[in-house]
């Protein structure tokens, strides 16, 4: 082979390296991961089932006993972008110890009978935040990386979620609650 084959050979294989270096390094935008990430159904340690699609989640939790039921069931829009998620509850059922239960319903219906789209407002994403407007609550991310994305949610709570279909709620005041994502959508 003359030196100019095998320079133009260790150009293409080199030129090639570069390009496959590069595509393996692209990663999905994080609105992307997050709505892939959160797909499915989970189940939490306490029970509690959380069912997520692009546009919506369903919570259902049941914890105590008949004498002192904690019961929350509710239904949001939900949007993923690529600064966070937005969700606005439109139905929640709550009973907890000691207390009336509590109903909410604010159903965005069209008069076609079709669901008007949840609309936001990005510049409200802020990392390290919780803000709610107009009854819509924009958990920020706050870190991103290959494996998992940490969102700042309400009261200064904060959520990983893992690739691999775990997920881990931190509360302010300390502990982690691990969710477990049991069938994708």
């Amino acid at each position: 082979m003359s030196a100019k084959s095998t320079t133009r050979l260790s150009c293409i294989v080199l030129t090639a390296g570069v390009l496959l270096a590069a595509c393996s390094a692209w990663m999905p935008d994080a609105d992307t991961r997050l709505a892939e990430w959160r797909k499915g159904v989970w189940i939490s340690d306490n029970g509690t089932y959380t069912i997520y699609t692009d546009t919506h989640y369903f919570v259902i939790s049941y914890e105590g006993d008949s004498a002192s039921a904690n019961l929350y069931f509710g239904a949001s829009q939900v949007r993923f972008c690529k600064r966070g998620v937005a969700r606005k509850q439109v139905i929640r059922l709550r009973q907890t110890p000691g207390r009336d239960m509590q109903l909410f319903k604010d159903l965005p219906f069209r008069p076609d009978h079709t669901e008007e789209p949840l609309s936001i407002d990005t510049t409200l994403f802020k990392p390290g935040r919780c803000i709610t407007k107009k009854g819509i609550i924009y958990d920020s991310i706050t870190e991103t990386t290959a494996e998992y994305i940490l969102l700042t949610t309400c009261n200064g709570d904060k959520e990983k979620i893992f690739s691999n279909g775990v997920s881990i709620y931190m509360p302010a005041g300390g502990g982690e609650y691990y969710s477990y994502r049991i069938e994708e959508l």
